[in-house]
Order: C-alpha cells, then structure tokens, then sequence
C-alpha cells in the first residue's frame, strides 16, 4: 500500500543568478540567548502579576472618607483637605456636601481659590433651605474675595431668606453695609439678627457691634479704592454708586463725586436713595445754589419722606426762613435722633431765631450726644475684653451701655442692654424704670 507522502519540505528557489538557494540548516539557541528569553518573559509575567495585585489593593482601599476630610479642616490642614476631597468627588461626584465642603473650604485663608469654590458651589444640590442657605453663603464669601461685591451682597441677602440663622451670613452682610456706609440697613438688619440668635453669647456680641457701626466711620478715602473699580465696571448697580459718589465728595474731591452721583440719579431718576445721596453730595460740595434748584424738582412722591426734611432746613436756612428751617431741622433730627448733624442744625437754627427755651432743651441733648460719643469708645472696648459678655450678669457695664446708646439716639439698642440686666436680676429698678420710659 503506498503512503500518502507529505509534499516536499522544500523546493530548490532560484536565486536572482539561476543557481538554487540552500534552506538556511537551523542551530539550536544559544545557552545565553535562551537565558535572555526565559528573563524577558518572567519579568513580562511578573510586571502583569504586579499591576494585577496593585488593582486589586487599589480596589481594595477605600479612598478618604467625608469624615476623615472634616477632621484635616477642622486641624486647619485645608490643603490636604482639599486634596483628599478631589479622590472622593472623583468616586461621589453627585455628593452635594462633599461640594459643599469644597467650597468652604476653597474660601478659607489664607490662600482663597474662589474659582474653585464657585465651581463646586454650583454643582451642589441642597437638600433643603437650611443647606442651600449654606450654599448661598459660602458664594456669597467667594464672590467677595473676587472683588464681587454687589454679588456677594446678593447671595447673603438671599441665603438669609432662606435661613435667617445661616451661621455667619449676617455678620458677613452687616459688615459690607458698614464699608459701604449704608448704615441706615445696617442698623435693622443688626438689631434683626440680635432678635433671633438664640446664642447668648453671640447675640451680646451683635448688640456690642451696634455701637461700633456709630463710633467706627469708615474713611471715605478707603471707600473710593474698595468699590470705586467696581463702580466703573457696573454703573447699573445703584448702591456702589453712591457709596463711591457720597465717598468722593467727603473725600474732598466734590466735582467728581458731583458727577457719579448725577450720572446714578439719571439712571435711577425714582429712586429715593439716588435723590438723597444726590442732595446730600450738593451740600457736601457746598453748591448752595444748585442744591436749592434741585430740591425744587423733587418728586412729589418724596415729599414727605422724613429723609428729605433736612434738605427743606438747609434752603429754609439759606433764604432765612428761620421758622420753616426749624421746622424742618426738628423733624429731620427726630426722624434720625443718631445722627447729631441733624441735632446740630437744630440747634444752631434755634440760636439765630432767638428760640431761648427750646434751645436750651436741645443745647443739652446735643451736650449728651457728644459726650456719650467721646465716651462709647472705651465703653465698648471693655465690653469686647469680657469673655462672659451675655452669659453671665455683668449689670453695671449693661447699664453703661444702655445709657450711652439711650443719648447716642439709639432707644432699641438701650432697652436691649436693660433686658440682659433684667433677665440676670428681674427686679433691677433702674433697668425696670428704663424700660417703661423707652417704651
């Protein structure tokens, strides 16, 4: 039987000359050669081996828990902080109190990333007010660290809505009214926040602030570098200019002043804040005349706006309509009992109408106003030096206290100094007499 044969092995192949090619003879690998490949091939295998079990403990070992995150903050170690936060979001990218962390955590110093924080901000989503409240505040801090300050005022304004008691919001937003010398919203709000702080300590320390909105002026000069860039970039926002218009003229700079203000009053022609501060800026420049032409064209819808009643005194007084200045400086002066300029007009129109009685009244309310300004200082440093202020009875520096806020023409702030006497010792009587006169 014939065997199938296997086809040739290989077949003479003609070289370019004709003559046939010989097969190659195979040797076999050389001891070294052979040893190479064994090397090359069991690190290949041990390389694989090793990036398997690094997976594996890599898939292993949790990264950072939130925990772990807030226990570095809470050390003040924010950058490792922030760095462990990034693992985590890249596994909880939806977590809304890891963003939130971060975004705290971006606002604090002394190296504030803002940017960073309003990116994480923004990815948050809160649970419910209390926490979006948070949300707002922490935007609110970042946007003031940009220089952003008609957006932080917003988002504080708004984070109190949603949380009067959002921690720090309040403080953040009296502190930028104060700078921007809008202390006729500052003071309410303040006095708002001392009603609903349920911290002892805190809600003394709000009522200490009060007085030092009165006694600390912010200067005019330092009112004109802070917003005054920021005025120029955003002329549709009404309070930046007038905070820098109302700065410059106090700064001894009227004409430019005189020009923000105009240009705010044209934009804002119904705005009874525009008027007061355009009004004001005239009498600050010293253009009696404009000032007088300007009144005229009030808005009959302003015209008995108690805000307006002193700029009826000064054209009074400048016509020498004694009678109708002292009207109108006794109304301005009770309207506001806080700002002595307003008492100070009175006062001097008294004196030139011969109005002996009732400028003695006045003469010595003026005198106590002064004196209790001059003196409110060392009051409040005591005051800001007593680590129990509002938690334990402190009841003759309260009573000092009420009684300079009571002549500085601030009676809410007085009745809030005698119920922390009263609420120490309820049987007070002077603290009990106050509090029946100043009802």
């Amino acid at each position: 039987m014939e065997v199938d044969r296997p086809p040739a092995a290989s077949h003479p192949v003609s070289t370019n000359h004709g003559e046939p090619m010989r097969q190659p003879t195979p040797h076999p690998p050389s001891p070294r050669r052979l040893f190479l490949r064994t090397a090359t091939l069991a690190a290949l295998l041990l390389g694989l081996a090793g990036l398997a079990v690094l997976g594996v403990l890599r898939a292993e070992r949790p990264g950072p828990s939130l925990d772990a995150i807030r226990g570095l903050a809470r050390q003040r170690q924010f950058h490792r902080a922030m760095d462990g936060l990034a693992v985590y979001l890249r596994s909880h990218p939806d977590d809304t109190s890891a963003h939130l962390l971060m975004g705290q955590l971006a606002t604090e110093p002394p190296e504030p990333r803002p940017r960073v924080a309003l990116e994480h901000l923004a990815a948050a989503r809160p649970k419910d007010s209390k926490e979006a409240a948070r949300v707002r505040f922490f935007e609110g801090k970042a946007r003031y660290q940009e220089g952003r300050y008609d957006l932080a005022e917003s988002a504080w304004a708004e984070a109190l809505q949603l949380d009067p008691l959002v921690p720090e919001a309040g403080w953040a937003l009296v502190d930028l009214l104060d700078k921007e010398g809008r202390l006729r919203e500052a003071h309410p709000l303040g006095m708002r926040l001392y009603q609903l702080e349920p911290d002892p300590v805190d809600r003394a320390r709000i009522l200490l602030d009060m007085t030092r909105l009165d006694i600390d002026i912010v200067s005019p000069g330092s009112q004109v570098l802070l917003f005054g860039p920021l005025a120029r970039e955003h002329p549709e926002n009404l309070h930046l200019s007038l905070t820098v218009g109302l700065a410059l003229v106090r700064d001894s700079r009227g004409a430019e002043g005189i020009k923000v203000l105009e240009a705010a009053l044209r934009r804002f022609p119904d705005s009874p804040e525009a008027w007061d501060a355009w009004l004001t800026g005239l009498d600050g420049a010293f253009q009696a005349e404009r000032l007088m032409e300007e009144f005229a064209r009030l808005p009959r819808s302003m015209a008995d706006d108690p805000r307006f009643a002193v700029y009826e005194g000064i054209v009074a007084q400048n016509l020498g309509d004694w009678p109708r200045a002292i009207r109108a400086f006794r109304r301005a002066a009770a309207h506001e009992p806080y700002n002595g300029i307003l008492t100070y007009r009175l006062r001097a129109a008294l004196r030139v109408a011969g109005d002996r009685a009732e400028f003695e009244r006045v003469n010595r309310w003026y005198v106590s106003f002064e004196d209790a300004f001059r003196t409110a200082r060392a009051a409040y440093n005591e005051a800001l030096a007593t680590p129990t202020l509002g938690t334990a009875p402190h009841p003759d520096l309260y009573h000092r206290l009420a009684d300079l806020r009571e002549r500085m023409g601030r009676p809410d702030e007085a009745r809030a100094w005698h119920s922390l006497v009263l609420r120490d010792d309820p049987r007070d009587p002077v603290s009990l007499a106050a509090i029946e006169r100043l009802k």
